[in-house]
């Protein structure tokens, strides 16, 4: 028990900074897209101006959300694990509560 609840600790220790690699990924992204569209407003340049680039920066980020939710797939599987070898009284740094697996996600509705 000693053992598996060790090695739990030391994927947790690489799970979460992972996710807040990719969050942290995103912002950066994000700004770098800000940046090229107001750089180029500023210089006053045609619409065309630096487009291919602006393409490939937007295709990252698609890739980067996505990676985001393959990672809390992950985080949902690797808890699920925890349960299987009997660590569930275990708790090893999330800050919040894991998201529900797609089986247990209630549908969004519409309030008032």
């Amino acid at each position: 028990m000693n053992e598996r609840h060790e090695v739990a600790r030391m994927i947790a220790g690489e799970l979460l900074p992972a996710e807040k690699d990719i969050d942290t990924a995103i912002v950066r992204n994000a700004r770098l897209t800000i940046a090229v569209v107001e750089g180029r407003t500023k210089l006053r340049l045609p619409l065309t101006t630096g487009q291919e680039g602006l393409e490939l920066v937007s295709k990252a980020n698609a890739s980067l959300v996505e990676a985001r939710g393959l990672m809390a797939e992950a985080h949902i599987a690797f808890r699920a694990t925890q349960s299987e070898i009997g660590l569930d009284a275990f708790s090893y740094g999330d800050i919040v509560e894991c998201p529900p697996s797609k089986a247990n996600a209630t549908p969004l509705v519409r309030v008032a």
